[in-house]
């Protein structure tokens, strides 16, 4: 008997691992639909009045969206303010909601400050998200209830009750967060290594796609890593002395990730080069497979931290590993034969940090980081018209007055969908908000299809019930995954919620659509014409900082003089700079034509940017081989010279008389590292080489670009 049960729980425990634990998005989603079960179903067996059910789920819905903080304290608090929040917002929409002027005054009010309050930290950004929510939950709820304080009480139990599920799984698991943060890190690391094994080999006309494929999943990888570290510093401030030895545990794997992104990121030769001069196309084959080898051991690692399991390295990495040495000896004396080897050091260097991950982590001095607090922006440098953030809640809260004015105009009995949608559409840019304006007016229409479809196939309570519970689920899985999947869901989850409420739930889908239409059209034109940032106008500083980042970067490098902290510090802001302008180039290409008459050059500097950032990671991933020669340390002064001077052209504060001099000098540098290399003394000549031909495309092409830009 005992025997059965052990096995049960086996069985069971083995499939909450892999549904849930292995999943993130999967375990997010069902805390949402496990809470609203919760209340909901009792709600409608006990009271039967489905009003009370379904706002107690909307506060669930509002207080999942709106949560931030990792540590169990810090979620405690953040849940408290939330709570305040949300029932003194609720409050006042239900005084105010029938006194147009008033109520006029209030959205000017509460939009404004709540979205300028969201700039201060991540937990304000979610607190105050979750308070417009509950805002506009408040509208669609208005003249349901005889008194003012109903809405506000249900709200505020349904997100009390959700907290209460998030607070203490997170106290039974105090660290899943972090692990889950790095686990995606990870996940992305994997994704970029096996995205860049299809360069070996490859035709030159899939290069440039691939090339700008990688740089985009770097964006990724680059904003993960900052989320991991402002979750590791808000974890720190929170924890206690006792907590410190776990907590620098996970600033090791987070060091880790970083050492990895910056041997996956790093280019050792350029790929045309490769794939048209290495004549054994199997040697090639065999780096590729060797990266998705490894992008299957990066893989395994991230769910081996979400699981607590002990990380097994792959056989067949080393196998695979093995192999490839032995084909790559065997092109001794090759004309790549020093690149390639170079390239399989890096490779091994990757394998090894997965193999030795405990043992390498452990060298790794992080008590300087326990002090360290999440950034907070003062809330007087947010009351300043030029900064993005103050811009944003001037957008957000004009695109409500007009929701509100055209509602009151037409006589709207739910027009709050038009202030819903222009929440959920409005981003901080253009671009951004173009897609998600997309996204959400695509996913409401096939979601409008889809619930009447599902309406008619359930029509009984117990139906709805079933259809209201499984779209929330599924809305909070696609949320972070696919918007336009996500935005489907939610559209039947309202429809299921007007059918319990009235058997309406099918009438009230065309006004839903109108709603979302007028919605996203305000939103689209408030931020097309109301102080744009278009990005063309952002580039220059953009490539000045990504510049300047990369001559710091650099030179930390082959100084040598900067302590370890410094120079983990250096590549990752270069990183972050890179990421900051790919995206700025990414998001230019999503504006109006007569916005992007710059694309072209900005693609070329944006792309020799990338292009300089791996050559410079290749050279500091082989930071701690033999001591540069003279002669390569002399080229790598030059180097810092010309990317100092491309770095004044990009603020104009360049001589200009100095340009044709120093291309004149650059002009010979690929032939003086050439003789370099030919000399074994200078190990790293190649990897140089490949850095001063990138400078020096950028101080030829800079000049012409910038008279585009």
């Amino acid at each position: 008997m005992n025997n059965r049960i052990n096995i049960r729980k086996e069985q069971i425990t083995h499939v909450w691992i892999n549904l849930f634990w292995k999943n993130p998005n999967r375990l997010w989603a069902l805390k949402v639909a496990a809470s609203i079960a919760f209340l909901l179903i009792p709600a409608e067996l006990l009271f039967h009045d489905s009003f009370i059910g379904t706002t107690m789920a909307l506060g669930v819905v509002a207080m999942a969206l709106g949560e931030t903080d990792v540590h169990p304290r810090g979620r405690m608090k953040s849940a408290g303010l939330s709570l305040i929040l949300f029932f003194i917002t609720s409050s006042l929409v239900g005084l105010l909601y029938t006194f147009p002027p008033l109520f006029f005054l209030l959205i000017f009010v509460s939009a404004f400050s709540l979205t300028l309050t969201g700039g201060v930290n991540a937990r304000m950004q979610g607190v105050t998200f979750g308070a417009l929510l509950i805002f506009v939950y408040t509208m669609l709820g208005a003249g349901n209830t005889e008194r003012w304080f109903y809405q506000p009480l249900l709200y505020t139990i349904g997100a009390f009750a959700y907290s209460v599920v998030s607070i203490l799984l997170l106290r039974y698991r105090p660290y899943r967060l972090l692990k889950e943060q790095l686990a995606r890190g990870f996940n992305y690391l994997a994704e970029y290594i096996e995205l860049k094994a299809n360069l070996f080999p490859s035709k030159p006309q899939v290069q440039m796609l691939i090339r700008t494929q990688l740089a985009q999943k770097n964006t990724e990888l680059a904003q993960q890593i900052e989320t991991c570290k402002n979750n590791l510093y808000s974890y720190s401030a929170e924890s206690s002395e006792e907590a410190r030895p776990v907590v620098n545990l996970y600033y090791r794997k987070w060091f880790l990730l970083q050492e990895m992104q910056e041997r996956a990121i790093s280019s050792h030769e350029q790929y045309d080069l490769l794939s048209r001069e290495v004549n054994n196309r199997e040697l090639l084959e065999g780096f590729g497979q060797l990266m998705r080898e490894l992008g299957k051991a990066m893989h395994h690692f991230g769910e081996a931290l979400l699981t607590d399991q002990p990380y097994k390295h792959p056989l067949s990495l080393e196998w695979t590993l093995s192999a490839l040495q032995q084909m790559l000896e065997g092109e001794e004396g090759e004309l790549h034969y020093r690149t390639l080897s170079l390239l399989m050091k890096n490779l091994t260097g990757l394998e090894k940090n997965l193999r030795e991950q405990e043992m390498l982590s452990a060298q790794i001095d992080v008590t300087v980081f326990n002090s360290r607090k999440t950034e907070n922006t003062q809330l007087s440098s947010l009351l300043n018209p030029a900064h993005s953030r103050f811009k944003f809640a001037v957008r957000l809260t004009l695109s409500w007055l007009l929701g509100y004015g055209i509602m009151q105009l037409f006589h709207f009995e739910k027009g709050a969908w038009i202030l819903l949608t222009s929440l959920i559409v409005f981003q901080q840019t253009y671009s951004a908000t173009r897609m998600r304006l997309l996204h959400r007016v695509f996913g409401t229409l096939i979601g409008v299809l889809l619930g009447v479809t599902l309406a008619h196939l359930l029509p009984t309570p117990a139906g709805q019930l079933l259809l209201l519970i499984s779209s929330i689920y599924l809305f909070f899985y696609w949320l972070k995954k696919n918007y336009v999947v996500a935005a489907i869901f939610i559209t039947t989850y309202v429809l299921a919620s007007f059918n319990l409420l009235s058997e309406q739930g099918i009438a009230v889908m065309f006004p839903r659509i109108v709603d979302t239409l007028i919605g996203g059209l305000i939103a689209y034109l408030v931020v097309r014409f109301v102080w744009p940032d278009w990005q063309y106008k952002q580039l220059p500083g953009l490539l000045q900082n990504a510049m300047s980042k990369n001559k710091r970067y650099f030179e930390s490098i082959y100084e040598g003089t900067v302590t370890e902290e410094e120079y983990l510090h250096n590549r990752r802001t270069a990183y972050n700079a890179d990421n900051a302008l790919t995206s700025a180039w990414k998001g230019m290409r999503l504006e109006p034509k007569n916005r992007r008459q710059y694309e072209e050059s900005a693609f070329t500097l944006t792309n020799l940017n990338h292009a300089l950032l791996s050559y410079i990671s290749a050279f500091g991933v082989h930071k701690h081989a033999d001591s540069l020669t003279q002669e390569e340390g002399a080229f790598c002064r030059d180097i810092s010279t010309v990317l100092a001077y491309v770095t004044g052209l990009l603020s104009g504060m360049a001589d200009k008389s100095q340009l044709e001099a120093l291309i004149h000098k650059a002009n010979c540098w690929e032939e003086s590292l050439e003789e370099l290399q030919k000399d074994p003394i200078n190990t790293r000549a190649g990897l140089i080489y490949n850095i001063a031909h990138v400078s020096r495309e950028l101080l030829v092409k800079t000049p012409t670009a910038m008279l585009g830009i």
